[in-house]
């Protein structure tokens, strides 16, 4: 037989402290999405995909594959993420990229022109 029953002190403290993980697991899983990103509240608006479609569709900003084909030549590897924004007047594409080598980049891209702006 067990040295605890469903009525010991035990029983009671694990059941407390199970709820407390549960409520800060979804404090923070619904949390966290809410708050924003310093990297990107500096950057400006972004596009929804259907603007970010219309500003391609009428030539503003240079189609992202275009620019996932200058990434691949210039570092290898693959697009993880990639975001439109409004900055300065003009528009960006902020490229997170994984390098043949296990490297995660974060790229800002000239959306208009295509020219690489920053890696870090």
């Amino acid at each position: 037989m067990s040295p605890f029953t469903i009525h010991s002190e035990a029983f009671e403290h694990i059941v407390i402290v199970m709820k407390k993980i549960v409520a800060l697991f979804l404090f923070f899983a619904f949390a966290t999405p809410a708050l924003p990103s310093a990297a990107h509240a500096q950057l400006g608006n972004s596009f929804t995909a259907d603007q970010a479609r219309d500003a391609r569709d009428k030539g503003n900003v240079v189609p992202l594959r275009d620019i996932f084909r200058q990434l691949k030549r210039r570092y290898g590897g693959y697009q993880v993420d990639a975001n439109l924004y409004n900055r300065g007047g003009g528009q960006v594409y902020v490229v997170d990229w994984m390098t043949e080598k296990g490297e995660r980049l974060r790229i800002t891209v000239n959306a208009q022109t295509g020219r690489i702006i920053s890696t870090s």
